[in-house]
């Protein structure tokens, strides 16, 4: 049940901008420490005025999207056999940026990793390049990979936030690790004062994997006492019912939050009446597909005008349901539509409408209930006297082999001499 894809991830570790200043401020240890907790002692920061002069420039160059003007400077300065240690992991943090953007997130990965092993750069950049890493190797689908530079990440920051645990939490859902997944979303959730909306996907869909919908409901609803007209989160609740197989319960749901004026769109309306439909509850679910119609939300297309149909018919509502199919017919690609109108039109006494659709069935094609259309047609024929007629459909029929065994009977009756009796709908 894997339906959440990542988003791509910019890269957003923070790329320094070299100037006279921030080199002093730098030397001058003002600079707050973004991880206090860190094991490893902050390298101070040494480049050569050369050095200083290409990478300022290509950093605003990669700053201001032109990666083809600043790959010349970074290469130039990464064949430098005399470059130090500290410009060459900024070079490298550089190029890594300009390969992801281009898409190259091979070499992408390979250059952070560069820029880490050279154990030269400030411990802020060294970290938000060391937590960068594992975002990339999420996205590359390198999960076990992503897992150990997260792990590592986090034994040498002493640190563990929101963000940190949710995409923790993302790796476990990957390597199908439900439960940890699972826990740890639970944690980033709890941690974060504004958690993201792609933190509660995952932490469903693992409780999905796992048939946790008692406990995906929990989740919900506990959420709902905070915010109980959202939309979203109770259209989440009923979607958890349905694959509980709790109809009634959903149905509750949604019906709530149309009396409550929340269900505003088509789609919101037609999943309420198939639920109705399901439920075994046609009218209500005819009743709900007018109002959506009769109020301009639900677009009268081939889907409502179908579904309309169908729960018309089920509700024994023949004239609504003849309505319904009409319309259907009109926007139809193949015959089915026309064979469900044309069945309702023969019982309903309506013969020569019954015949059109159903000729017109026949003509468009694509029919499942082929044999059973020259059944109909052939009991119009028949009910009007045009034996031969009705022979010739009924012949047609016995090649279906769903139609053989009424097409067979209803031949030997006439043949007997035996008058065909109109039965009610079957």
């Amino acid at each position: 049940m894997k339906f959440f894809k990542l988003a791509r991830i910019a890269l957003c570790a923070a790329v320094l901008v070299f100037s006279a200043s921030a080199l002093q401020a730098a030397k001058k240890d003002k600079q707050e420490a973004k991880y206090p907790n860190a094991t490893r002692t902050d390298p101070k920061p040494s480049m050569s005025s050369r050095e200083q002069r290409d990478l300022s420039k290509a950093t605003d160059l990669v700053n201001d999207g032109k990666d083809d003007e600043a790959l010349p400077l970074i290469e130039k300065a990464l064949e430098n056999k005399k470059i130090g240690p500290y410009a060459e992991a900024f070079a490298q943090q550089l190029l890594a940026r300009v390969y992801w953007d281009q898409e190259k997130e091979d070499q992408a990965i390979a250059a952070t990793k560069r820029a880490i092993e050279l154990d030269s750069l400030p411990n802020s950049t060294h970290y938000d390049l060391i937590y960068q890493l594992a975002q990339f190797q999420v996205q590359t689908e390198k999960y076990d990979d992503a897992l150990a530079t997260l792990a590592r990440f986090k034994k040498e920051t002493g640190s563990e936030d929101a963000e940190q645990l949710a995409l923790l939490g993302n790796i476990y859902y990957r390597l199908d690790k439900f439960q940890e997944a699972i826990d740890t979303m639970k944690k980033a959730i709890a941690a974060s004062t504004e958690p993201k909306e792609s933190w509660n996907q995952i932490l469903m869909a693992s409780l999905f994997e796992l048939d946790q919908y008692d406990e995906a409901a929990k989740v919900v609803k506990e959420q709902l006492a905070k915010n109980p007209k959202d939309i979203k989160l109770l259209k989440q609740l009923a979607t958890i019912y349905v694959n509980n197989d709790q109809y009634p319960q959903a149905i509750e749901v949604l019906s709530k939050a149309k009396s409550d004026g929340l269900i505003a769109s088509s789609e919101d309306y037609l999943q309420l009446a198939k639920l109705y439909a399901n439920a075994d509850k046609p009218k209500e679910a005819a009743a709900t597909l007018r109002e959506g119609m009769d109020k301009g939300i639900v677009s009268t297309n081939f889907e409502a005008n179908k579904l309309l149909g169908d729960v018309c018919s089920q509700a024994e509502d023949d004239a609504c349901a003849i309505e319904a199919y009409g319309k259907a017919s009109a926007q139809a690609t193949d015959g089915n539509i026309d064979y469900q109108l044309g069945y309702m039109l023969f019982y309903s006494e309506r013969n020569a409408e019954a015949k059109q659709a159903l000729e017109r069935a026949i003509q468009r094609g694509g029919l499942r209930q082929e044999g059973e259309a020259y059944v109909l047609l052939g009991d119009i024929e028949s009910y009007a006297g045009n034996d031969a007629a009705a022979l010739a459909a009924w012949r047609k029929a016995e090649g279906f082999p769903s139609a053989k065994t009424m097409a067979a009977q209803r031949i030997k009756a006439i043949q007997s001499g035996v008058k065909l009796k109109r039965t009610g709908k079957k």
